[in-house]
């Protein structure tokens, strides 16, 4: 494996001063470091190697950790000065390559012989998000929106700034596939609406989920799945209730089962209450635990791989939820990230790795966002429930 740089090992373990449990601070650095956001997947070498971005030196590139030497590897070779990358930390399997944006070019870089190449070139007046993998390796998909910079004042990372005003503006938005052998693209769906978070399915090829961006309360209807054989979308989980809100969508690892939580409407600055849903995605099996309160304390994240094992990042802490023969208990409190939610991208995105045995999340507990990674207990009911 190549490597532009290479950092000794940052790796520091602490036992929880709550739950007791083992957290391992991956990163420490005086410069933001993320992992990959909870609908994405950047682990490879069979799970013993992690995609993270960081600022070092600043500048944000894509870096990469050991979990178990520590070591740490810079991929890209940004410098300081130049646009900053934006990257979906989504591995193609079948190419080994992670895709990222830079001043208005999709590259394609292999994480291995650290080749880089153009991809797509985004048209002028439009904005690309996303370059994530489908399932066949084939192609990535992310959504190609109208440029709204001249319209409206928009920094949704701190506080959703613009966040009403962007919607309401109606923008022309289409989905874009792109062969990562032919670098051929084409439109695969476009509205006049605020679209986001295109997230393709784990296993299959075929299937997608985007939302309608904007206020969760006003959208018509947020989480949608898309069928690329035939072309034609289709609502999932539509609201119950006048004003309920739904959201933080992302698929299950069987890549046919969609995670998503649930908010009651709020009025006259009442918190309201939250709890986390599953529905397949031609709307059957709904499974929606609504005794199972989330605490609605900041803004909220879930994560699981399935629907037994849950992990939301409301408050201080990175909670847990069990879910046994259909039944589920919970919260308790895996580990405190004791972060904050200002900036967007640190939040911590608790995300469950694939063997269920860590939870990895961002903190900004040191000052600068770093990395974490709790182990998860075999003993659900050993972890300590939460005080109500």
């Amino acid at each position: 494996m190549k490597t532009f740089e290479t950092f000794k090992s940052e790796m520091a373990t602490h036992q929880d001063r709550i739950s007791g449990v083992n957290v391992t601070r991956l990163t420490h650095w005086k410069g933001h470091s993320t992992h990959p956001y909870f609908t994405e997947d950047g682990w490879f070498d069979n799970g013993n190697k992690m995609l993270f971005l960081s600022d070092r030196n600043n500048v944000k590139n894509i870096f990469c950790v050991d979990i178990h030497s520590g070591e740490i590897n810079r991929l890209s070779d940004m410098k300081e000065g130049e646009p900053d990358l934006h990257c979906p930390l989504s591995i193609n399997p079948r190419t080994n390559e992670v895709y990222y944006q830079q001043n208005g070019v999709i590259y394609a870089l292999n994480i291995f012989t650290l080749e880089t190449r153009e991809l797509y070139r985004v048209p002028a007046g439009f904005k690309f998000g996303g370059a994530r993998v489908m399932a066949d390796g084939k192609y990535v998909i992310g959504s190609l929106g109208e440029d709204m910079s001249k319209k409206v004042v928009q920094n949704l990372s701190a506080g959703y700034v613009g966040m009403r005003e962007t919607f309401e503006a109606k923008p022309d938005t289409r989905i874009l596939r792109i062969n990562v052998d032919t670098c051929e693209a084409d439109e695969i769906w476009q509205e006049y609406a605020w679209v986001g978070h295109i997230n393709p399915s784990p296993t299959q090829p075929n299937l997608l989920t985007f939302c309608h961006e904007g206020p969760w309360h006003l959208v018509d209807n947020r989480i949608w799945v898309l069928d690329t054989n035939t072309g034609k979308a289709h609502k999932i989980r539509e609201r119950k209730v006048e004003r309920e809100l739904i959201g933080h969508e992302y698929w299950l690892a069987d890549g046919t089962t969609i995670g998503y939580q649930v908010h009651s409407p709020q009025y006259d600055g009442e918190k309201g209450e939250t709890w986390f849903g599953f529905v397949n995605y031609d709307n059957t099996g709904e499974v929606e635990p609504d005794y199972i309160r989330v605490p609605r304390e900041t803004p909220d994240h879930i994560h699981s791989n399935d629907k037994d094992f849950i992990v939301c990042d409301s408050g201080k802490s990175i909670k847990a939820y069990q879910g046994k023969d259909g039944v589920y208990s919970g919260p308790r409190i895996l580990c405190m990230h004791d972060g904050a939610f200002f900036w967007g991208g640190h939040h911590p995105h608790p995300r469950v790795t694939a063997d269920g045995k860590r939870v990895v999340f961002n903190s900004t507990n040191l000052g600068y966002c770093n990395i974490f990674m709790a182990d998860v207990p075999e003993n659900f009911d050993s972890l300590p429930e939460v005080k109500k």
